[in-house]
């Protein structure tokens, strides 16, 4: 199942994250500044299966991330019923975030004003949120369940897979505890998607790599470790609003750059 994990490391913080589900596939945004009543927005990278306004994760511009994991409805916490100003889908209060908060605090605000509402995608499922800005302030939110605000200069680094932290001593988790064992050792950036890869599953649809300090990211499609793309915020938003799905992202992994170089007669073929 998923995995999120964050620590800092050559003076940046670093997000890795492998997203698990039953089915493959997955869109790419990057959506550049806009007016949205009356205020701009910030830029934002967004990952997502059931719709742009209903992300998995995402970064924006001002290098604040926030992701989710799933948790088992059973061991999660619904927030009390309050006169909440604002109504959000589970997903869509990502991207609600994402456009508004630069930093994890602006963000946790946000959430507290909102009544979060069951995605409905499936019903034994719910929504676990990981909230980390490039400053390396974090927080995880679970329903009523919240960690207060820490510093990732105050400890080694921030980790969730799929279970509230609460229940951290009474689940077996193979994933939370070889990032347990393992990212206290890891002290370059290089070797972090070396441990993603050791948290992917069977079930992994795509595994990424934020730099929240250098506004980047590194994508890895369906566990393919030798074939990762790497994009520029910053330098995506520039060509305006982007889009990818998995299916050229695959295309445009380089080892297949030069399929038909040498293969004219394949081309002429009908790439048979």
């Amino acid at each position: 199942m998923c995995s999120i994990f964050s620590r800092i490391l050559d003076g940046q913080v670093i997000v890795g994250r492998n997203f698990d589900w039953i089915q493959l596939g997955d869109n790419l945004h990057f959506v550049p500044p806009t007016r949205l009543y009356g205020l701009t927005t910030y830029g934002l990278f967004l990952i997502e299966q059931f719709g742009s306004d209903r992300p998995l994760e995402g970064m924006n511009s001002q290098g604040l991330f926030m992701g989710m994991t799933g948790i088992h409805a059973d061991n999660f916490s619904p927030r009390k019923h309050n006169d909440y100003p604002i109504r959000l889908d589970e997903f869509g209060a990502m991207r609600f975030v994402l456009e508004r908060a630069a930093t994890t605090p602006q963000a946790v605000a946000i959430l507290d004003q909102a009544e979060i509402v069951p995605h409905g995608v499936e019903p034994y499922v719910r929504l676990q949120y990981f909230i980390v800005d490039r400053h390396g302030e974090f927080c995880v939110i679970a329903g009523q369940e919240q960690t207060v605000l820490k510093r990732l200069d105050a400890i080694p680094f921030a980790a969730i897979t799929n279970f509230p932290l609460s229940l951290r001593d009474n689940v077996v988790c193979d994933r939370f505890a070889t990032l347990q064992r393992a990212l206290p050792s890891v002290i370059h950036v290089k070797e972090v998607m070396a441990l993603v890869e050791t948290v992917s599953t069977e079930l992994t649809v795509y595994s990424c790599l934020y730099s929240l300090t250098q506004q980047t990211v590194s994508v890895c499609v369906e566990r393919d470790f030798q074939s990762i793309l790497n994009f520029s915020l910053d330098q995506e938003m520039a060509q305006g609003y982007g889009f990818y799905n998995f299916g050229q992202l695959k295309l445009m992994s380089p080892d297949r750059k030069d399929r038909f170089k040498d293969a004219q007669y394949e081309v002429q073929r009908g790439f048979a």
